[in-house]
């Protein structure tokens, strides 16, 4: 069966909309304008067989390095045909030649279908809930995780169940640590589970390996790094990462830490003029800008916007 995906197109609105009534889902042409609107910051993907609609997904990809992949959707008739596979690998493809190389994705403890796809492109759950819904998130060509993994093959996974303390603040936690060696990474989020309040982002980062040591922490309330040194001295570069629009403020570009000293530095960015992402239409209405430590370390703030 030769399957193919595209970039939403008004001829495939009647195909649309059939998925939808099939899945029980409701279609409005008001959508037709809004995803035609969205393309600088969404991109909605069909997939075709043989001229049939049999899949669509929502990939937004609004606030770098994230990239979430929303409403992922087969054709009962097709499940089991690769058609959720190849939307997948077109989101992935997409993210990552724009530069969104974090990929994540909201599903349920118990679609063991979905989980199996997810895990083949190597997402790890995040964000869990005893309402069965969970954040699963996906470290693409180039990120920190990866980047970690690489050098560390023989590694142990490891995510709580709930929230943790991290220097004053609570947040979800996975972890990979070296089974070999010491070396360890630990990424902790902000968010909840399910759709209501704010993006999921990483708001901390604890790293080890060899002599060096440190954890990294946002904090929103003021929004500040903080920076903890437990190894041997380091120097940090700072620098945003940010959508088009937000004017963003570092008080320090450049940090030089010795053994055990801490510090922490202003971060904030707002809104200006230009900003004319639609929060209205996006998953979430929070606005996000991230910061690149040592041009590989990713962490992130957020304002919510309702």
């Amino acid at each position: 069966m030769k399957v193919q995906v595209f970039e939403f197109k008004e001829e495939f609105a009647k195909g649309v909309e059939e998925l939808y009534n099939t899945l029980g889902w409701k279609f409005s042409p008001k959508l037709i304008n809004i995803w035609k609107g969205l393309r600088n910051y969404s991109k909605v993907l069909i997939a075709l067989s043989d001229d049939r609609v049999v899949g669509k997904v929502t990939l937004d990809v609004a606030f770098p390095p994230y990239a979430e992949i929303v409403n992922l959707i087969v054709h009962p008739e097709y499940h089991g045909k690769g058609i959720g596979t190849k939307l997948i690998e077109e989101c992935i493809k997409i993210s990552e030649t724009k530069g969104h190389n974090i990929q994540f994705l909201m599903t349920e403890y118990d679609n063991i279908p979905a989980l199996n796809l997810y895990k083949k492109f190597n997402f790890y759950p995040a964000i869990l809930s005893k309402r069965k819904q969970l954040w699963l998130f996906r470290f693409g060509k180039g990120s920190f995780v990866e980047n970690f993994l690489k050098a560390h093959p023989l590694f142990e996974f490891k995510v709580s169940r709930k929230k943790v303390s991290f220097h004053g603040e609570k947040f979800y936690k996975i972890s990979f640590a070296d089974i070999m060696s010491n070396a360890h990474l630990k990424v902790y989020f902000r968010g909840q589970p399910g759709q209501e309040g704010t993006m999921p982002r990483i708001a901390g980062i604890s790293f080890m390996e060899g002599k060096k040591a440190f954890d990294l922490v946002v904090y929103e309330t003021p929004f500040e790094l903080g920076i903890f040194n437990y190894g041997e001295g380091v120097s940090l570069k700072i620098e945003a990462l940010s959508p088009n629009g937000p004017e963003v403020f570092i008080e320090k570009q450049v940090l030089r830490l010795s053994r055990n000293q801490n510090e922490r530095v202003r971060i904030d960015f707002k809104k200006i003029r230009d900003f004319d992402t639609p929060l209205d239409y996006l998953s979430f209405r929070t606005i996000v800008a991230s910061f690149r430590i040592n041009e590989k370390f990713v962490i992130s703030i957020g304002k919510d916007c309702r």
